[in-house]
């Protein structure tokens, strides 16, 4: 089956399949900023205990004619900033030079992407461009989606952008489709699990991309112009996913316990000064030789946490360390310079994120 043409109407045969007709309405609340809305769905189940539609609370907003940036990235009317979509991740699209030099010598293009790498690497790729057109076909006369927050504290990404999953409807008695889910089932990208299993839906997800991998759709068909090391990226996911699950299983309602990332973050680390806290989130780089030495951690753009080792506190002390992956760090909140920050003492200490502290 073609990735593109008939893509919304595949998706809607799916979901009709799956939800059996149990799905009832759904209750619009009041008026959000710019004609977006708030909306109560109800959801229905398959024959069993699953749900199928979205959780809750889901915000209401009219498509753009422009709206695709990409795969992965949509805008819609009355949101700020773009869309992150939840779960997948979409290769990077081709064009100008790099798709001459890709369409002369795919193998060649590919080769001088990845030379020399340690770890994986974003870049161009064919499916990245199939990916952006898959997502135009699939929004193609959709005049209004539905966004779902996977939960009220991790709205935002690394950069800013809502983070969601976009969900459409064919009249007010037609099957949820969820467009994260079925850009997986038709092979335009992994299921992406990179910042933790995808929750309510991951059933959803696990049972697309195995759909997608027995077929060779897309980035999974032989010979494909895509990325090759996938069983790489996603072992690495699957490591930080299981990492942020045992800190969920152990640490998520406890107090002093502040993971990075969610947009209360910040304020949390700042109605803690002067208080030891432990602090979960994945590593961005070491400074060595700062004055003094410090750890960064992954929280917003241009805005890491940083965790500064204090005096009998050094580096090499802390083991070897490796960027990107998930961390917890025991220590004392302080600020400096507006901003909070985490001294390591040496009553703290730092451990590996699949090794929770008891």
């Amino acid at each position: 089956m073609s990735l593109l043409g008939t893509q919304r109407q595949w998706a809607a045969l799916v979901a009709a399949a799956v939800a059996l007709g149990c799905l009832s309405g759904c209750q619009r609340g009041g008026e959000l900023d710019d004609g977006a809305e708030v909306a109560q769905v109800g959801v229905g189940t398959s024959g069993g205990d699953r749900e199928v539609g979205p959780r809750g609370m889901v915000q209401r907003a009219d498509t753009r004619e422009d709206g695709v940036i990409d795969g992965d990235t949509i805008r819609v009317v009355g949101f700020d900033q773009s869309i992150r979509l939840l779960c997948i991740d979409t290769e990077e699209s081709l064009e100008g030079a790099k798709l001459r030099a890709a369409e002369e010598d795919w193998e060649a293009y590919r080769a001088g992407k990845t030379e020399g790498a340690t770890s994986p690497v974003s870049y161009g790729t064919f499916l990245g461009n199939e990916a952006t057109e898959f997502a135009r076909e699939f929004f193609a006369g959709v005049d209004e989606v539905y966004v779902e927050y996977q939960a009220p504290d991790r709205t935002r990404d690394y950069f800013g952008r809502h983070l969601g999953f976009v969900w459409i409807r064919d009249g007010e008695e037609g099957p949820w489709i969820n467009y994260n889910v079925e850009a997986v089932r038709a092979g335009v990208t992994p299921y992406f699990t990179s910042y933790g299993w995808c929750d309510d839906h991951h059933e959803e997800f696990v049972a697309a991309q195995r759909e997608a991998r027995e077929a060779g759709r897309g980035i999974w068909a032989e010979g494909a112009r895509a990325y090759d090391d996938y069983d790489v990226r996603m072992a690495r996911w699957e490591r930080r996913a299981q990492a942020i699950a045992l800190f969920r299983e152990h640490f998520e309602d406890r107090p002093g316990a502040v993971k990075l990332g969610k947009d209360t973050t910040t304020s949390s680390l700042r109605g803690q000064m002067g208080q030891r806290v432990l602090v979960f989130g994945a590593l961005s780089r070491v400074v060595p030789r700062g004055d003094p030495p410090r750890l960064e951690f992954f929280h917003r753009y241009r805005e890491p946490l940083a965790v500064v080792l204090d005096e009998g506190v050094s580096v090499e002390s802390l083991g070897d360390l490796e960027a990107g992956q998930y961390y917890y760090v025991e220590g004392v909140v302080e600020m400096f310079r507006g901003d909070p920050r985490v001294r390591l003492d040496q009553r703290g200490f730092l451990r590996a994120g699949d090794r929770p502290p008891r």
